[in-house]
């Protein structure tokens, strides 16, 4: 019975990993987006700015951004962990 159990405390720490590098990503995909928009880099705020709802626009652009960013980190977090086994 041991052995089950400790397969299972395995598959849970690799998937709080996992989960980890998803709010990693999702963290640094969100303070990337928001670095874009302040400083209008590629002109996207102004662009942005000329919508009919800016402020749902930048909402939506920040959110796609950071998702993207944490799925990607979490698909990376997940290869490096089986490449370790």
């Amino acid at each position: 019975m041991t052995p089950r159990r400790h397969d299972n405390d395995y598959e849970r720490r690799k998937w709080r990993q996992v989960a980890g590098h998803f709010g990693m990503g999702a963290a640094f995909g969100a303070l990337f987006a928001g670095i874009v928009l302040f400083n209008n880099y590629f002109g996207l705020s102004s662009v942005i700015a000329t919508s009919e709802a800016p402020i749902l626009v930048r909402i939506i652009f920040v959110v796609g951004v950071a998702g993207s960013f944490a799925f990607m980190a979490a698909i990376t977090g997940f290869l490096f962990l089986v490449h370790e086994d």
